[in-house]
């Protein structure tokens, strides 16, 4: 019996190993050059269409440069893999790396790489090498998805116009994770998901492109600062459309004109569990139209804005009707204000803490509202500035256990029912 178990295991580990060797497909096997001057795209979908073709598998792409002149489909089943495992941005030649040439131009053209339900795409380093900043050029999306179960792992984004899209097609159960990168328009775009989509370890940040040696980069300090610029004025890095509880942890950017949007699509807005999420160096870092009944929950977030005119780190806009709270957050700045809160839906503030605002204006309070309902309860206000103004379209509010340096200071115009208690002032810090 020990005789036969054995040879059990051993004909089971030789058909395992069997298999995932037939599993399995080298890029450079089916013509791919990986010199940067051949337009690698045909070699490697032919790799991609035998993997499909033989019921699925990993098409490998080992170091090297892959010029890519059109795009790649990469079907259900297959995995398109490099051998990218950590972020860089000392160079786009790294490891595994794509050269997104084609389709200059088009904004709604075919994304670089399209999954297919049941697909991946990991280890891999996207670059544009014709993108300038002194012209900048549409492209399509780097990455999209489409039906259940799309992954994208592993992945360094530098100077995408757009990054990746799951939301142009119905999808369900993405997952997005360790994705590093600049982008120029829109970062990560999210509509149409159905069931829960997993974002993890998405860090977006300029220095991923001016860091690098690119033409522009003979002048670093001033293209770093253009860059930003750029971004400040035209970039929305996470977009969520109708996703049903959506899952985002730890993710970050640097530098935007919105970080975290929400909207109304006409499949519906967002609801979902948003942890440890940052956003630095922009103008806006949330920007809410829209939310789902069941709303955001938002905890240990950290927001700082100080780009544009009036730098705010959470906005609500005129439409929005939805539901946001906030958990053991911190917004500093300096920020013109760290909340602007317009529209009827609610919006909660526990235990958080707003340390600077006023930017350009002593009179700019933290947390301004002119509609719908607020809860501000245990947080603290870390300046002697103006601290809160209810407008006369304030639904409710209920203002308890806060602590205030110096005076409170509070300006109450609203018509609607305000509730005030068991707040605490300590001594002053402008």
């Amino acid at each position: 019996m020990k005789h036969l178990s054995r040879f059990l295991v051993i004909l089971v580990a030789f058909g395992v190993a069997a298999f995932s060797s037939e599993m399995k497909w080298n890029a450079i096997d089916s013509g791919a050059k990986g010199d940067g001057k051949t337009d690698d795209g045909p070699a490697i979908q032919k790799a991609l269409d035998a993997a499909a073709k033989a019921g699925g598998g990993e098409v490998f792409l080992p170091a090297g440069t892959y010029r890519i002149e059109d795009h790649l489909a990469v079907h259900s089943g297959v995995t398109l893999k490099g051998i990218w495992q950590a972020p860089h941005h000392d160079s786009q030649v790294w490891g595994t790396a794509l050269f997104a040439v084609g389709h200059r131009g088009q904004e709604e053209g075919p994304a670089l790489i399209e999954l297919s339900p049941n697909s991946a795409v990991s280890g891999l380093t996207i670059y544009y090498p014709d993108q300038r900043l002194q012209d900048v050029q549409p492209y399509p999306w780097a990455i999209r998805g489409r039906g259940d179960h799309g992954s994208v792992m592993d992945v360094t984004l530098v100077n995408a116009y757009q990054g990746i899209d799951f939301g142009t097609h119905v999808n369900q159960l993405h997952y997005i994770r360790n994705v590093f990168g600049t982008v120029l328009r829109r970062g990560i775009y999210i509509d149409g998901c159905y069931d829960i989509g997993r974002i993890e370890n998405v860090h977006f940040n300029p220095h991923y492109w001016y860091l690098s040696p690119t033409p522009e980069a003979k002048t670093m300090k001033d293209f770093g600062t253009k860059l930003v610029d750029y971004l400040n004025a035209h970039t929305e890095v996470f977009i969520f459309g109708r996703t049903d509880w959506e899952y985002v942890l730890n993710t970050f950017a640097f530098g935007f004109d919105k970080c975290y949007k929400f909207i109304q699509t006409q499949r519906g807005a967002c609801n979902g569990n948003f942890l440890g999420i940052g956003a630095d160096g922009g103008h806006n870092a949330i920007w809410a139209e829209a939310t789902q009944p069941y709303g955001l929950l938002i905890t240990n977030g950290e927001f700082v804005t100080f780009h544009g005119e009036q730098p705010t780190e959470l906005v609500t806009t005129e439409s929005f009707n939805g539901v946001i709270q906030f958990s053991n957050c911190a917004f500093w700045g300096p920020a013109h204000r760290n909340a602007v809160i317009r529209g009827k839906g609610l919006v909660s503030f526990h235990q958080c803490n707003f340390d600077d605002w006023g930017k350009n204006d002593a009179k700019a309070q933290s947390i301004w509202i002119d509609g719908g309902e607020a809860d501000i309860n245990s947080c603290r206000f870390a300046r002697e500035k103006p601290n809160i103004y209810l407008g006369p379209n304030v639904i409710n509010a209920v203002i308890m256990g806060n602590h205030f340096t110096g005076k409170m200071q509070i300006d109450n115009q609203s018509q609607g029912q305000v509730e005030m208690g068991l707040n605490v002032t300590r001594p002053g810090k402008k």
